[in-house]
């Protein structure tokens, strides 16, 4: 992949996100949006389960207004790359990455359960 060509991701055919999944949506075949876990700036991540194997996994998607360009489809490809070439107890495993058919890509992670720290604090 060149420093500009846009990622080649494997597409969810027939999504698009326009401000959120619909709970029941089923992402490239396997992973089914169960509810939202967080918001933030530029991604939603939504709880969701593998239909075939059954984990519970996290789906992290770019928002529309961010996923639209190759840098940005680009940055996350660099993130789940950075995420997946992590090991330990404390890192979170990278599962999957893939786009939605309208080009907004999204990271496939392990569920962690705990307790939020901004609530701790």
């Amino acid at each position: 992949m060149s420093a500009t060509a846009p990622p080649k991701l494997q597409r969810s055919a027939g999504l698009r996100v326009t401000g959120e999944i619909a709970v029941g949506t089923v992402l490239g075949g396997k992973y089914q949006i169960e509810s939202v876990l967080g918001r933030g700036g530029m991604a939603v991540v939504f709880a969701a389960k593998h239909l075939t194997l059954g984990h519970e996994v996290a789906v992290k998607v770019l928002r529309p207004d961010f996923g639209g360009s190759p840098e940005r489809a680009q940055r996350i490809v660099r993130e789940a790359r950075a995420a997946a070439s992590l090991t330990g107890e404390n890192a979170t495993r990278v599962i999957d990455i893939a786009a939605l058919d309208s080009g907004e890509p999204y990271i496939v992670m392990e569920r962690l359960h705990g307790s939020d720290l901004s609530r701790a604090l």
